[in-house]
């Protein structure tokens, strides 16, 4: 694992871990679920197609990579952002904001850095709309899942089909 994600995630758990509601996880067990869900159907849908990677580190295999993302990186990011989540919907709008923000300036300093690469049409400015839409999903999800899982399905295939991504045969 490159030194840049090395300290990107402890900096992640430690934050999780000070600010982030971690007592209360069960909370935030269903909206974990959602993302990992998310991510491992992204990862065998368009398995060798991906529409942006986390380039191999010098220390672990990209499927560690994968795995450590998925079952810590984003719960982690999850707990800290539904534990903070503000009551009212004009402090909700800044703090979803705000929360695209940080992982926009996490991208982009994995991209400036050469950890995350972009293929099929996809770019940094798709990677802006698509953190702003994952913030907002978690919300959303939060509240109300059955509904956040149907918009899901359908913004996972308006990617696949608008990015001409093939998926597998398997």
């Amino acid at each position: 694992m490159s030194i840049l994600r090395i300290v990107l995630c402890l900096i992640l758990v430690l934050c999780c871990w000070k600010w982030g509601g971690v007592k209360n996880w069960k909370k935030y067990y269903p909206t974990i679920l959602y993302l990992i869900v998310n991510q491992l159907l992204y990862r065998f849908l368009v398995d060798e197609n991906l529409l942006w990677r986390l380039e191999d580190d010098y220390f672990l295999n990209p499927v560690f990579s994968f795995l450590l993302q998925t079952f810590l990186i984003f719960p982690c990011m999850v707990i800290l952002f539904l534990s903070n989540l503000p009551e009212s919907w004009k402090k909700q709008i800044l703090y979803l904001l705000l929360s695209a923000a940080i992982l926009i300036g996490i991208e982009t300093v994995m991209h400036i850095g050469g950890r995350i690469t972009y293929h099929h049409g996809w770019n940094y400015g798709w990677s802006l709309i698509f953190n702003f839409l994952m913030v907002l999903m978690w919300r959303f999800h939060y509240y109300k899942p059955i509904p956040a899982w149907l918009i899901s399905f359908l913004c996972a295939a308006f990617f696949i089909i608008y990015f001409h991504v093939p998926l597998p045969e398997h």
